[in-house]
């Protein structure tokens, strides 16, 4: 499954809400460490169906980077069912992975 943009408060409150569980790449387009793990976090989603990918660029959809506490990028969390069970702050793909697999 491919990673779909998040566009607004609503929309991310839709998603964290589903049965499945929901992973969150918090990035901007100035962040030049983001983009390496960008790519770890778009291969991630092709092989973890089980999943759903989602990236939020905080310079558009501010109020949920700052309603959720984002301070440095990248940042990534995961939830099930509405509930936040996981978060990686940085450049770690070893990490990534685990969060992303469990």
């Amino acid at each position: 499954m491919p990673v779909t943009y998040l566009t607004s408060i609503a929309h991310f409150e839709s998603v964290i809400n589903n049965h499945r569980p929901v992973i969150i790449e918090f990035w901007a387009e100035w962040c030049e460490v983001c983009r390496p793990m960008s790519a770890q976090f778009a291969q991630l989603a092709t092989q973890n169906p089980a999943a759903q990918f989602y990236r939020l660029d905080i310079e558009d959809v501010r109020d949920v980077a700052l309603a959720l506490g984002v301070r440095n990028l990248p940042a990534f969390k995961v939830f099930k069912k509405g509930v936040q069970v996981g978060e990686l702050v940085g450049v770690d793909q070893t990490q990534l992975v685990s969060e992303a697999c469990d």
